[in-house]
């Protein structure tokens, strides 16, 4: 993403990760004057520490830098009114907080700073270099969490023991199937016309005919190209629908985006996204056909999307999300998976799960599935942002992603003409290890229907 893209910030109550800032809020904030601070609760002090700090800011080490207005996240306790307020560790700060938005997990404080503070001059100028934020809708509303945490409980719980039917369905997603995928999508294999995915070009409505037919012969009850935005190619949209009655109303999706980006952000350039995003996509496509196979059912309905857009700022996946909003859609559990093939030389195989932008609750059933079912593989945390999980968490759908490496981008052809999967660094055995984990999640919390077991 360019800096210009870093705009607004947003929060989802209940689920704090960032901040919406809207362009009335904005423009009246004076530069290096006005600060924008986060408040939330789960980096509140300890009760007996909060009896001491009524009336004061405890700063946080973690600060953001966006479009010249600087915004830092404290530690407080909650308040809903204006007050004064003095900086620990930064001098006494005669200064007044206006609470702009509060619940009982987080909220958003604006600060008017004086120019000769000696916190003014500690603010940093830029974000880290491999920070991505993207462009927030103004007009996101506040949504409450759409399932609760029992909703997830049985896929939390998960016995120490593997269920065989599980085991024996990601055993059988193979590389070779992976490779197919992905050398299709690159234009590798010499059968495929693709020079590029890029959402805005003929070849991506093209590798969304061809994902659509492979998802048919998959078992889909039902497969829809879905266009969201004149001129971009389509979402890709897979329906299971769910066979227990209680519960097929209840929607599990896993997700992963089509479209790509090469060493050049324009329609016709050469783009083949082997790990941005094909590793994705032929995830999505060995767990279909491996299911299929399998004949094994699913209680809850089971929604797997390629996503077009993502790469302009999570376009198709925010269309999706909110038409589902307004739709009602029962969402449980949103998983995406981007970017799951680069292994650095000489480090395990790993899935790492994002540090922000993201369900603790859904983070958690990753973990406890990857413990289970692929233990070989080291699952930590990730800076690296964003992707389609995004645009779910946004309105208050239970989401999360897994992604090829602990700690940032790492993979040198990131955005790059050079991202093929004949090169140093693209492993297979990693793709297929991260699939097998983002597989497991979305089954065990779809649930095989007692019937097939």
């Amino acid at each position: 993403m360019h800096e210009d893209d870093l705009l607004e910030l947003t929060i989802v109550h209940q689920e704090v990760t960032h901040i919406l800032i809207n362009q009335d809020l904005r423009a009246s904030l004076r530069p290096n004057q006005d600060v924008l601070v986060i408040l939330h609760e789960p980096t509140l002090a300890s009760q007996e520490d909060q009896d001491d700090q009524q009336d004061s800011l405890a700063l946080n080490k973690a600060v953001w830098h966006a479009n010249a207005r600087k915004a830092i996240q404290w530690i407080t306790s909650s308040s809903n009114q204006q007050r004064p307020v003095s900086a620990q560790s930064s001098g006494s700060l005669n200064v007044l907080v206006d609470v702009l938005y509060a619940s009982p997990a987080n909220g958003l404080l604006l600060l008017s700073i004086p120019h000769d503070s000696p916190l003014s001059d500690q603010l940093p100028s830029a974000l880290p270099h491999n920070t991505r934020l993207h462009r927030i809708d103004p007009r996101i509303p506040l949504h409450p969490p759409s399932s609760k945490p029992s909703t997830l409980q049985h896929a939390v719980s998960l016995s120490s023991k593997p269920d065989p039917q599980l085991v024996s369905l990601l055993a059988n997603i193979s590389i070779a199937d992976l490779q197919r995928t992905v050398r299709y999508l690159t234009g590798e294999d010499p059968k495929s016309p693709l020079t590029t995915r890029h959402s805005l070009s003929k070849g991506h409505r093209m590798a969304a005919e061809w994902v659509k037919a492979k998802m048919l012969k998959s078992g889909c009850d039902s497969v829809d190209l879905v266009d969201f935005k004149e001129g971009y190619g389509p979402n890709v949209v897979c329906t299971i629908n769910g066979t227990d009655p209680l519960v097929a109303n209840e929607q599990v999706i896993l997700g992963a985006h089509l479209d790509d980006r090469g060493s050049l952000f324009i329609p016709f350039s050469r783009a083949p996204g082997a790990d941005d995003d094909a590793s994705g996509t032929s995830m999505l496509l060995a767990f279909l056909r491996t299911l299929h196979t399998s004949g094994l059912r699913l209680r809850r309905t089971l929604k797997v999307v390629n996503f077009a857009g993502e790469e302009q700022g999570l376009i198709g996946s925010r269309a999706y999300a909110r038409a589902a909003r307004d739709r009602g859609d029962k969402i449980v559990f949103m998983l995406q998976g981007d970017m799951l093939a680069y292994r650095k030389p000489g480090e395990p195989l790993q899935c790492a799960l994002p540090a922000a932008h993201a369900s603790p609750q859904a983070n958690l059933v990753v973990r406890k599935v990857a413990e289970v079912y692929v233990p070989e593989v080291t699952v930590g945390t990730t800076t690296a942002c964003c992707s389609d999980h995004q645009s779910f968490f946004e309105q208050g759908f239970v989401s999360t992603q897994v992604f090829e490496r602990n700690g940032p981008i790492a993979d040198p052809m990131y955005h790059n003409r050079g991202d093929l999967s004949d090169r140093v660094g693209y492993d297979w055995e990693q793709l297929q290890a991260v699939a097998r984990v983002a597989v497991g999640t979305v089954v065990s919390v779809a649930e095989i229907h007692e019937a097939d077991k």
